[in-house]
């Protein structure tokens, strides 16, 4: 017997063995019948009378000077905790319809002039199969009385919608659940049916994402001898989401009227804008500002035997700052937040030179962070064959949250809006709408729709016009997320807008302010179970030399052939690797010794 050397790799061979191998490498790269050879001989099997091979300093000497890599697997299955998944993604809506009657202290209604709805944040109620969600949608309906004045008639109403969780997502999946939710009302429209009855239709449209705790425990390995086991560990950077709703929050305005001024409230509408969200331990701390809108008409002083048309109302603009903290268990100081709000309660008493306005908001605040999390991707037995089940699991990634504001301007020619040039804008309204977020050259685009309703009058004559304006909002994404297609749940409100008359055109401009949450769409492969079958035929001194293809890495070798990961990575002076399945494992390597 004596030491062969092959390049740098060493095998104990006698004469006839040692032809053989000499035969082998001297087919290396060359071709025959068209073929590579090296692939004609991917496994050679021989026998060697000592199974063990000798440990000498000259061995050593002869290596490639490589440290022998720390073992990257274990016997031991790896700690793994839970992962947030997602068990529903989807935009439900529902229909809303029926009849009010106006309070006894409001005039008879001679003609509607406008419906505004605005929803609240909802309750949510998790079921075993789905998601329940019950909330309050406020009207404003603006109307011309009897006595040609103009008039608003607060009304409410419920609302409650369901939503089923994905069919295969409820597997495995457990509390507590997360239900990210942003409602808003749409179209709403009304008729007359009597001088004080009305009837009602909108549209609650609410773009739904519940999250559920799935555990990512190792699968049994079904009484095998401790060390037989071989495990391939995976990480992933996974988001946590965080959703907390605010008790409804006390605010107070008093504003001083003009010295002479005697108004009458028509209308009080307040639209809530955060402009800071910060998380920190156990909480987020929201900051922004409530715009109140005072819809004010004058109280004429009638004239000897004359009719005066009543002058038209004015608008007043009130902001009321605010502070609040939200109680969220679980948020830490490195999360990102965002937050909205709502008016939950307005009330309006005007007296003695000054109008005294009580209002409630509600806020709604998501946090987000990544963490790592650690599963097992694959598995297999060194002394016995294995057949592996495995299931995908999605998750997500968080990217960013935004929190800011921007202003949009826009105008057109009055003929296209359907406007008359002698007609004077009284009020306006603006909703606004997101619908798509892309990314460039490290960037998201925000792109949506914002809906203008103008209420017009011209000569005691009143009228109405409706003009939709696309907009696009940009902010700044992480280096390296401009790759990712995000997906995107928030809001977009408009706080303040105004319509001037400029000529032949019409100029709108609208403050909108923006809460919006980015993650990347990902997906885990993991291990869901594993059946073992017989025992792996073993014989005394065999070896195996394998020649990986492009695809195979140190893993798939290791599992093909039920070889120790340590030992095989040993056995050929491998560098060390951050994960055997990575595809570098064995970059630069011919062939491996078994």
């Amino acid at each position: 017997m004596r030491w062969c050397i092959f390049g740098t790799d060493f095998f104990v061979c006698d004469c006839e063995k040692l032809k053989m191998y000499w035969m082998y490498i001297e087919f290396f790269g060359k071709k025959q019948a068209g073929k590579d050879v090296s692939k004609m001989c991917r496994r050679i099997n021989q026998w060697f009378p000592n199974e063990n091979l000798p440990h000498t300093k000259e061995m050593d000497g002869m290596s490639m000077n490589q440290k022998t890599p720390e073992p990257t697997m274990g016997a031991e299955p790896p700690v793994c905790g839970n992962v947030q998944v997602s068990l529903c993604d989807r935009i439900i809506t529902t229909d809303l319809g029926g009849d009010f009657s106006l309070p006894d202290y409001q005039p008879e209604i001679r003609r509607l002039l406008r419906i505004g709805a605005s929803a609240t944040p909802p309750a949510r109620y998790a079921g075993g199969n789905g998601m329940d969600l019950a909330g309050t949608v406020d009207y404003f309906v603006l109307y011309m009385g009897n006595d040609d004045q103009v008039y608003c008639a607060p009304l409410s109403a419920e609302y409650r919608m369901q939503a089923p969780f994905d069919a295969d997502a409820g597997e495995n999946v457990s509390e507590p659940f997360v239900c990210v939710c942003d409602v808003c009302a749409e179209g709403a429209a009304g008729r007359v049916t009597a001088p004080r009855r009305l009837n009602i239709r909108c549209r609650i449209r609410a773009n739904l994402r519940v999250y559920g705790e799935r555990s990512l425990s190792c699968p049994d390995e079904n009484g095998l001898a401790p060390g037989s086991v071989e495990r391939l560990e995976s990480h992933a950077q996974v988001c946590r989401v965080f959703c907390g709703t605010s008790d409804p929050t006390a605010l107070q305005d008093d504003m001083i009227l003009p010295q002479g001024a005697d108004v009458r409230v028509v209308c009080a509408e307040g639209q809530v804008m955060v402009t800071e969200a910060v998380a920190d331990r156990d909480a987020v701390t929201c900051r922004g500002e409530v715009t109140l809108k005072l819809l004010l008409a004058p109280l004429g002083t009638p004239t000897d035997g004359e009719t005066v048309p009543p002058a038209a109302p004015t608008v007043a603009l009130r902001r009321v700052p605010f502070t609040v903290t939200l109680d969220m268990p679980g948020v830490t100081p490195d999360c990102t937040a965002c937050a909205h709000g709502a008016c939950s309660e307005l009330s309006v008493q005007g007296e003695e030179g000054h109008i005294h306005t009580d209002l409630g908001i509600v806020l709604e605040a998501t946090a987000q962070r990544n963490e790592t999390v650690c599963y097992t991707g694959d598995l297999f037995s060194t002394r016995a064959a294995g057949e592996c089940r495995f299931a995908d699991c999605a998750a997500g990634r968080a990217l960013q949250t935004v929190q800011g504001n921007f202003t949009l301007s826009d105008s057109l020619p009055l003929s296209e809006a359907g406007i008359d040039p002698a007609a004077q804008t009284v009020d306006i309204l603006a909703s606004a709408q997101p619908e798509t977020v892309s990314c460039s050259k490290g960037r998201a685009v925000l792109s949506g729709t914002c809906r203008f309703q103008l209420l017009l009058c011209k000569a005691g004559e009143w009228s109405t016009a409706e003009i939709v304006r696309p907009f696009r909002y940009e902010c700044d994404l992480p280096v390296g997320a401009d790759t990712e297609q995000p997906t995107f749940d928030g809001t977009v409100t408009a706080v303040t807008c105004r319509a001037r008359m400029d000529g032949e055109r019409v100029g709108l401009d609208a403050e909108l302010a923006v809460s919006l949450r980015l993650t990347a769409p990902l997906s885990l492969h993991l291990l869901a179970g594993v059946t073992f079958g017989a025992d792996v035929p073993r014989r005394r001194g065999e070896y195996v030399i394998c020649f990986p293809a492009p695809s195979d890495t140190l893993w798939s070798v290791a599992k093909r052939y039920h070889a120790p990961l340590t030992a095989l990575a040993a056995a050929n002076d491998l560098p060390a690797a951050a994960s055997p399945d990575d595809a570098g494992s064995l970059a630069g390597i011919g062939y491996l010794i078994v």
